[in-house]
This record gives structure tokens, C-alpha cells and sequence, in this order.
């Protein structure tokens, strides 16, 4: 944390959490292509535009199987198994025996070609090291798949902590997930900044904690409900007084006080959130991981 001679805080926030796919590193790309190399390696008499849809579709998770891992209900290995049980049947494929080990197997080495970490996050983290701000990485995938893009991107010992929906057996929008990410942290959630890309489980989960959250919507193409609720999305972060930025090169005025101001949450009554509403039955989805 800055301070001054008096040892006054000069910067609004000493701590920040940051989201990891689709925040740090852009997985729906990823995750695309190499669910459309897997699906072109076990089915490669069906049409190309196929293996693109069905690819896609694996990535999408219309059935919600990323969210029962999120809560505790699945394992990871059983919601991609069931995530691969779905595209097969919702695309008509032939049955293939011991299916969701092949996807798999053809699925890795196409992902780990496909990574790449987004080009603003690198100023971001320099910026936060450089105030003295703590970083951590808090995410709803689970630890062996967090460790791997953060290795595969370089960000592997950037952080203070990395914290994923194995370490408490569920993850975000859990209020508790915040508070143990801020003890690990070591920083208080109010002076804690929580970045993320889903304006739901990241950015107002976060707002409800007692941390101040941040959607990063960035820009391009994003899963069908995204696109259908972009402007509901907006609305909401604009009624809980959620800043809405489209690269991480905004955040850095906010978290060291440049440019942009510290977040405000609207207070409302007892028993609700932040502007008085209780808002949305959160669930812990997004297209999954």
C-alpha cells in the first residue's frame, strides 16, 4: 500500500482479485478451438462446420454442468464428461467407446497450443506491484486446470494466492468465497478491488461481499445469453453502482486513484443489497471451463 510521510494511504485499495478465464486469459477461444480439434479427432467423416458447432457447443455448457461444479454437486471430471455426453447428443454424433477420455486426450494438447493471455493484463499487474497492491487470482474452475493456464500463460507466480472452487468445495457467487479470498489475501474486502468478466458471479457477488467489484466486458463475440442480456447486464451494473470497463488498462486508474474515482455502492435498506434491491437468484455460471 502507498502511504505518505504521515503514513496515510495513497492508494484506495490495497488489494486486488482478479477473475482468471476470460479476465486474465481468453479461454472461450481456447476452449473453442480445442473442442473443435477433439471433435474433428474422433469424428472426422463429419462435416467441418460440425466440429466447429459442436465444439462450440461443448464450450457453451447449455446443460449447466460447469455450475453444479461451481455449487459442489459434480466433480470436474464428471461435468466434462457430462458436458461431452451432451454435445455428442445434441449433435447427433456416432457413440464412441470410452468417449470422454478420447475428448480429452485430443482436447489438451490443442488447448495448450491455443492460450494466450490478454494483451492489457501485464500493465495491470505491473501497475498493482508497483503500489504495493496484494494480487491474487480467484476463479470458479478447479486447481489442476487454474495451474496449468496460469502456467501455459506465464502468470504462474504472479499472484499471493490462487484461490478455485476446490479450496472451499464451491465458488462464486458464495459470499464465503470472497471473504476466505480476502483472508488469504490479507486485506480487508473493503479495501479490496474484484475484477472480473461476468457482472453476476464476479463483479455484484463481489459488490455484496463487502468488496468493491468491477465488470470487464470486453469486447467481442460472447456466449448466446451474454449477447441476449448485454443490456440488462448493463443496467444492473449500473444500478448497484458497479464501474463497467472494456480492458484492464481502465482498472489501474481505479485501483491506484488516477484518473477514475473509487467505486461507490448505492446503500439500501437492511436485508437487501446495494441499492435497496435483492436482486437475481445468482448461479455460479458462465460458458465453463
Amino acid at each position: 500500500m502507498g502511504e505518505n510521510a504521515a503514513g496515510e494511504a495513497t492508494t484506495p485499495f490495497d488489494g486486488l482479485l482478479l477473475d482468471v478465464d476470460d479476465t486474465l486469459v481468453d479461454t472461450r477461444a481456447a476452449m473453442v478451438a480445442a473442442g473443435t480439434a477433439a471433435v474433428a479427432a474422433l469424428w472426422p467423416d463429419v462435416a467441418p462446420e460440425v466440429h466447429r458447432a459442436a465444439g462450440t457447443h461443448f464450450h457453451q455448457d447449455p446443460g449447466g454442468y460447469f455450475t453444479k461444479f461451481t455449487t459442489g454437486e459434480m466433480a470436474f471430471a464428471e461435468m466434462r464428461a457430462a458436458r461431452v455426453a451432451e454435445m455428442v447428443r445434441a449433435h447427433g454424433l456416432t457413440e464412441v467407446a470410452d468417449v470422454a477420455t478420447r475428448f480429452e486426450e485430443a482436447y489438451r494438447p490443442a488447448f495448450r497450443d491455443s492460450v494466450r493471455l490478454f494483451e492489457d493484463v501485464e500493465d495491470l499487474l505491473e501497475q498493482a506491484t508497483a503500489a504495493g497492491i496484494r494480487v491474487g487470482a480467484l476463479t470458479n474452475s478447479d486447481e489442476r486446470a487454474t495451474a496449468h493456464k496460469l502456467e501455459l500463460s506465464g502468470l504462474s507466480q504472479a499472484f499471493v494466492t490462487v484461490m478455485t472452487t476446490d479450496t472451499l468445495g464451491f465458488g462464486k457467487p458464495d459470499p464465503r468465497v470472497f471473504a476466505h479470498a480476502c483472508e488469504l489475501l490479507g486485506v480487508a474486502p473493503e479495501r479490496t478491488l474484484c475484477v472480473g468478466d461476468h457482472v453476476e458471479v464476479d463483479a455484484l457477488a463481489a459488490t455484496r461481499a463487502g468488496l468493491h467489484g468491477v465488470w470487464l466486458r470486453r469486447p467481442g463475440p460472447g456466449s448466446p445469453r451474454r449477447e441476449e442480456l448485454a443490456a440488462d447486464d448493463e443496467a444492473l451494473a449500473r444500478a448497484h453502482g458497479i464501474p463497467v470497463v472494456s480492458s484492464l488498462a481502465e482498472v489501474g486508474p481505479i485501483l491506484t486513484g488516477g484518473h477514475a474515482s473509487r467505486p461507490e455502492r448505492p446503500r439500501g435498506p437492511a436485508g437487501l443489497g446495494p441499492g435497496g434491491a435483492s436482486g437475481p437468484d445468482l448461479g455460479g455460471g458462465r460458458a465453463g471451463r
